[in-house]
């Protein structure tokens, strides 16, 4: 999906629905239309590879595709303006009382992949960073005064309380929390060893909880954070040999969805911001087991610094909301919208290709 033809059609789907681009063609259609037919007429007649008739342009038809383009450019801009503000807690304009400075973030798996570069952006913009994560910290964020490593199982309660602790002594109370860590053993299921299963959970799901119980109630009583989940495309397209990953960023989705329900309706913290980011497949080390897969069906990956670029961006904009990274990657979440005959399809061709792989390291 991620692919420079998908780029470029992405890119034309935005050009022809533009009402910027079409309103003005449509407007001088009816209020000066011989001039434009006649220039319109000379261009088809110069190209004709287009294969346009010059009687084409001096129909209605010409007309009428320019009002349905239009039409449906105009609202197709009004559904995502829409969609903006519902994520958005109903509300246009950014949230207030954002300091930057003063403002602490806990970022779980920070050590590493998107969530190191996340620290790095963070700081950078002049907050202050706790990375939770068994994982040292690597060297080019030791040095980094905005950021402190504190040696966390987030899959431990009591590990995550302590660590809490730690932060709360070195920064404050944080009112920034970003739920990255992830973890994957991609196997098919009957393949796929309990203990793993716990892990994959544990680090992916279970740690959601932990961490939010943990931030979330100083949050509500001064009615002010962010919550931020990372999820995955996969939120929405199960991949074969990987259930388990896919189910906890399915229960990712569902997390965020009921948490800022909860925040508006039960703890009357509306000003608490949530956000969602699904990103597409980014070159990190959790990838690395499937990136035979990826390749073969010509995946192209994402930087790990670009992903995080969005979250980070997500976060300074003081608004909460869906992200898709890439942005033109937003058609994958109408997946599930599909007739169950076509999902059926794509599930299908996806497991042919991850089928071919898991056999080809078999035989190798």
């Amino acid at each position: 999906m991620n692919s420079p033809g998908w780029d470029a059609l992405h890119s034309l789907h935005r050009a022809i629905t533009s009402p910027l681009l079409n309103g003005p063609i449509l407007a001088t259609l009816n209020f000066a239309p011989d001039s434009v037919r006649q220039l319109l007429q000379t261009l088809a007649e110069r190209f004709p590879w287009l294969h346009v008739s010059p009687s084409f342009v001096n129909t209605p038809q010409l007309v009428w595709i320019l009002k349905a383009l239009f039409l449906f450019g105009v609202i197709d801009r009004l559904n995502k303006l829409a969609n903006s503000i519902a994520a958005n807690n109903f509300r246009l304009t950014a949230a207030t009382g954002w300091d930057w400075p003063n403002e602490v973030a806990v970022v779980t798996g920070g050590s590493g992949g998107i969530g190191r570069h996340i620290c790095e952006q963070l700081a950078a913009a002049g907050v202050r960073v706790a990375v939770l994560d068994v994982q040292e910290l690597p060297k080019a964020l030791e040095s980094n005064p905005r950021i402190r490593h504190y040696s966390c199982d987030i899959t431990s309660e009591d590990s995550i309380a302590a660590a809490a602790t730690g932060v709360r002594m070195d920064f404050g109370h944080p009112s920034i929390l970003v739920n990255n860590a992830g973890y994957t053993r991609p196997a098919p299921i009957l393949q796929t060893p309990p203990s793993v299963v716990r892990t994959v959970f544990g680090v992916n799901s279970i740690s959601m909880w932990l961490t939010t119980q943990e931030f979330l109630t100083h949050m509500i009583m001064q009615n002010k954070g962010h919550v931020v989940t990372v999820a995955s495309i996969v939120s929405f397209v199960t991949l074969p040999s990987s259930a388990d990953y896919c189910a906890t960023k399915a229960a990712a989705l569902s997390f965020h969805e009921a948490l800022k329900v909860e925040l508006r309706n039960i703890y009357k913290a509306p000003n608490i911001l949530t956000s969602i980011v699904h990103p597409y497949f980014a070159q990190t080390a959790l990838v690395e087991d499937i990136k035979g897969v990826l390749d073969s069906t010509g995946v192209r990956m994402l930087p790990a610094e670009k992903v995080a670029e969005q979250i980070v961006g997500q976060v300074l904009s003081k608004k909460g909301g869906q992200v898709m990274v890439p942005r033109n990657i937003g058609v994958i979440s109408r997946f599930r919208g599909l007739p169950l005959w076509l999902q059926e399809v794509v599930r299908n061709g996806i497991g042919i290709l991850a089928a071919r792989h898991i056999l080809k390291d078999k035989s190798s």
